[in-house]
């Protein structure tokens, strides 16, 4: 049954985010989008099991050509080895500017087939399938596309927008329970953002302990909107409206960096982000101490409780540096100015940020 047709507002780029409970609604989108009726699937190890034969079979029964490559799960395997060899293996097989990249996915997956397409023979068309509750609310939608270095998060990268994104919320039935708190992280990341409302029915909710699916599905059409509504105003992060999506991420980025990608997953590295940005933004007296503990208590209610970090602060201090977002090696962060406002391009004097660091890291 058809949910939700959500659009993304882009000029010639624009595209619909499809909310579904099956692959039937998709089809005609599919027919619509790949005319010539070949597709290239790419997908990790653990969706692969679950999901990849089902999906092979709706396309090859609706006629389409079909290749798919299958790569190992996890972060750590979102790199520049993955990608070159998701290239020979599509060279071998012929593929060429005729095929459509599919994603199918969580976020390690989209990112990677992304940057794929948009690099493979100058580009191909790709559509983005997320199968995670983090890759349906965020990173699917977008054109954010890259891979990591060993020192640093999605440094090689492009924007490369889907032509739609096809979310099937009966993919979160079989979602393990730490991947859908992990997606979480990213819906409070727009609580906070944008809208005090949402704040206050999440937190609500996760303190009541049981979401239906009816929830989930708000929950998503909720995220997809903002998304959607920040991408149409500054696709490329010109204008620092879409800047407001990335609270928490600097230091969620050097995080994972410091960690090899191992150890959190990255929706937990956002919550353990934001809850830095709180404290920081609390002791430069950016927000007040309520707001600041209705984050931490927003944080507790959905399972995220910050553990003891032993890391050195001025290593992790130059790895925030290094993130993409910053200009001349100076940290420009996304700061809450109270729950549901956050403000973009803020620039905090660096023995502030390291007496923050010192501080949260006890």
């Amino acid at each position: 049954m058809l949910m939700k047709n959500i659009r993304v507002n882009l000029k010639d780029n624009s595209y619909p985010i499809i909310l579904s409970d099956g692959y039937k609604d998709s089809l005609s989108f599919f027919k619509k989008y790949v005319p010539n009726k070949k597709v290239f699937v790419i997908s990790d190890s653990n969706v692969a099991k679950l999901y990849l034969k089902k999906f092979e079979k709706f396309m090859k029964e609706n006629k389409f050509t079909l290749f798919s490559f299958v790569f190992s799960a996890g972060e750590e395997q979102k790199n520049l080895k993955t990608l070159e060899n998701i290239y020979n293996f599509a060279l071998s097989c012929g593929i060429d500017r005729q095929y459509t990249v599919i994603a199918l996915g969580g976020g390690v997956v989209g990112d990677t087939a992304g940057f794929f397409a948009a690099t493979y023979m100058r580009g191909l068309k790709i559509i983005q399938i997320p199968t995670s509750l983090l890759a349906m609310v965020d990173s699917s939608i977008g054109g954010k596309t890259g891979v990591n270095i060993k020192t640093g998060k999605n440094i090689a990268g492009a924007f490369y927008q889907p032509k739609f994104v096809f979310i099937n919320t009966n993919f979160l039935k079989t979602l393990p329970s730490n991947h859908l708190k992990n997606g979480m992280a990213e819906v409070i990341k727009y609580a906070i953002s944008f809208d005090k409302n949402f704040f206050d029915y999440l937190l609500k909710i996760f303190q009541k302990g049981i979401l239906s699916n009816k929830d989930f599905a708000y929950i998503i059409c909720k995220c997809c909107g903002y998304k959607a509504d920040v991408v149409s105003k500054d696709e490329k992060e010109k204008l620092g409206i879409r800047e407001f999506l990335n609270f928490g991420h600097t230091f969620a980025h050097a995080l994972e960096t410091i960690t090899k990608y191992k150890k959190y997953l990255h929706g937990e590295a956002v919550a353990f982000g934001m809850l830095f940005i709180a404290k920081l933004a609390l002791n430069i007296n950016f927000i007040t101490k309520e707001t600041e503990q209705k984050i931490y208590e927003i944080m507790e209610a959905a399972g995220f409780y910050k553990p003891k970090f032993n890391f050195n602060t001025d290593i992790f201090l130059s790895l925030m540096k290094k993130d993409k977002k910053n200009v001349s090696r100076k940290i420009k962060f996304v700061l809450p100015k109270k729950i549901g406002m956050v403000v973009s391009k803020q620039e905090v004097e660096e023995k502030k940020v390291l007496k923050t660091l010192k501080e949260f890291f006890k």
